[in-house]
């Protein structure tokens, strides 16, 4: 899912994408900035800076909302204990079923972005985006999977962006596609993206550590 826009996020498109390497391929010609939720940068041993200052940061409940990001290690696995096992072992720690959902997507990530495309392809996490766009210094109040939490984040939006109907967007994109609150992720990611391009996203940690490839591992928003 992404959402994308001109630089001044006058208008807004969405669009299901089945892989990352088309939207990267753009950043990469210079064409595009992404902000994607996905790790970039890979520790082990031990949790990376970024998701424990992201964690303190947004503070109870929203904190566990951000996963710990996995080791290198894990990526080639072909099933869930296999994972388990691998992560254990380069890290110390399994890695929960939600990070297992989308470790396909958090290998192609690793296997396509590089320390120099990082200037144009960065790591964000949508609920620390809200955050820091609403001026909290805390997470938001409601759960993004509520009524009460789509309202409070869209109120968020509208100071960045013009006006959108997440429904009408899932039906347009097709209902058992995307979710809600998928689509209101992507704008969030979207305008982190317009502040990466205009250079007043901020950065967790302010100086992040690399990776054994070099890349930074840090959350922007």
């Amino acid at each position: 899912m992404i959402a994308s826009s001109d630089p001044s996020l006058s208008a807004l498109e969405f669009r299901i994408v089945p892989a990352l390497r088309g939207a990267v391929r753009e950043a990469a010609a210079g064409r595009a900035v992404l902000a994607v939720d996905i790790p970039i940068g890979l520790a082990a041993p031990g949790p990376r800076a970024a998701d424990l200052e992201a964690r303190r940061f947004l503070g109870v409940p929203r904190a566990s909302s951000v996963f710990p990001a996995p080791s290198r290690a894990a990526l080639g696995a072909a099933s869930y204990p296999e994972a388990c096992a691998r992560n254990l072992r380069a890290a110390g720690r399994r890695i929960s079923l939600e990070l297992w959902n989308i470790l396909p997507k958090i290998a192609e990530a690793d296997r396509l972005v590089t320390p120099a495309l990082q200037a144009r392809v960065r790591e964000a996490h949508p609920e620390v985006i809200f955050a820091v766009l609403a001026g909290r210094g805390r997470g938001l109040e409601h759960s993004k999977k509520t009524l009460a939490g789509e309202a409070e984040r869209l109120a968020v939006l509208r100071r960045f962006v013009p006006r959108f109907d997440p429904g009408r967007v899932r039906r347009a994109l097709g209902a058992r596609a995307v979710a809600r609150d998928d689509i209101v992720d992507a704008v969030a990611l979207l305008v982190t993206a317009g502040r990466i391009h205009a250079g007043t996203a901020r950065v967790l940690p302010p100086a992040p550590e690399r990776d054994r490839r070099g890349l930074r591992m840090e959350i922007v928003a």
